[in-house]
């Protein structure tokens, strides 16, 4: 993608650029397939506490470099290598509340759209860093492993056990998360664990595509329309229609609504501002 803007530092395990109001980080760790270190983990987090602060960021792009997305946790960090099970739950408990979990809560919580593509294998907490963003596209090629249980002696973690029975069921879930087999993009897609599954050599074109139709929307609608979906989880119908009519009388109330409306009578593209 052509940058206008890019804050990337050579040799950082993280690339970020910004450009037409697209923002793309992406994991630069391509070696190992963009394993998650403690120290990737926190560059995402300033990377993402950086991004959210510019006015000219509409969305959000993760991705990878090479031919992964992500392969879950770097099991070669030394926090991931403490030998002594004394300490071992402590120390890597307390860097999921500050690292890991408190990543996956950015990018959930991201205060514009989120897009992932997934370029490659996305393996263990890559699968939960792919889910965590609003919408997911991925390269034929790719696919996704829930390797924790059979491979690990673990379970899911960065929000699998959340994502994985609210998208694809309960059978699903367990079968993919004991098991560890593979999950093709295609299959992925036909389950409604992503939105979508393109050629390899489409993925980028795609990637451009929805993110320019993402940052040409209404960012407070669209950020309010991830909000009530995950809102609908715990409510029941009357609530979410109580919830609805709340959410729907502020936006109304909105800049972009009235731009909108006016746009529609003169047959004409609205151009939302995000007030």
């Amino acid at each position: 993608m052509t940058s206008d803007n890019s804050e990337t530092t050579p040799g950082a395990p993280i690339e970020v650029a910004i450009a037409d109001g697209i923002a793309t980080l992406a994991l630069n760790r391509p070696k190992v397939l963009n394993a998650l270190d403690s120290e990737t983990v926190y560059a995402m987090r300033d990377a993402l506490a950086g991004l959210r602060g510019k006015g000219e960021v509409r969305v959000l792009v993760l991705t990878g470099r090479g031919r992964g997305f992500c392969a879950g946790a770097d099991l070669k960090d030394p926090i991931m290598a403490d030998a002594d099970p004394a300490t071992r739950w402590r120390t890597l408990g307390a860097y999921m509340d500050a690292g890991m979990n408190a990543l996956i809560r950015d990018i959930h919580g991201f205060d514009r759209p989120t897009l992932a593509a997934v370029n490659g294998v996305a393996a263990g907490g890559g699968v939960g860093l792919a889910l965590a963003a609003d919408i997911v596209i991925a390269a034929h090629s790719a696919y996704f492993a829930q390797v924790f249980a059979p491979q690990l002696g673990l379970i899911p973690d960065l929000g699998c056990t959340w994502h994985l029975p609210h998208l694809v069921g309960r059978a699903r879930a367990l079968g993919l998360a004991m098991l560890g087999d593979r999950l093709p993009a295609a299959t992925a897609a036909e389950w409604g664990l992503i939105w979508r599954a393109v050629a390899d050599d489409a993925l980028e074109a795609e990637t451009l595509a929805i993110a320019a139709r993402l940052r040409d929307g209404a960012p407070r609608a669209l950020v309010s329309t991830r909000r009530m979906i995950d809102h609908a989880y715990g409510a029941s119908f009357p609530d979410q229609l109580d919830h609805e009519r709340d959410v729907q009388s502020v936006l109304s109330s909105s800049s972009d609504f009235r731009e909108a409306v006016i746009a529609f009578n003169d047959k004409r593209k609205p151009v939302f501002r995000g007030q």
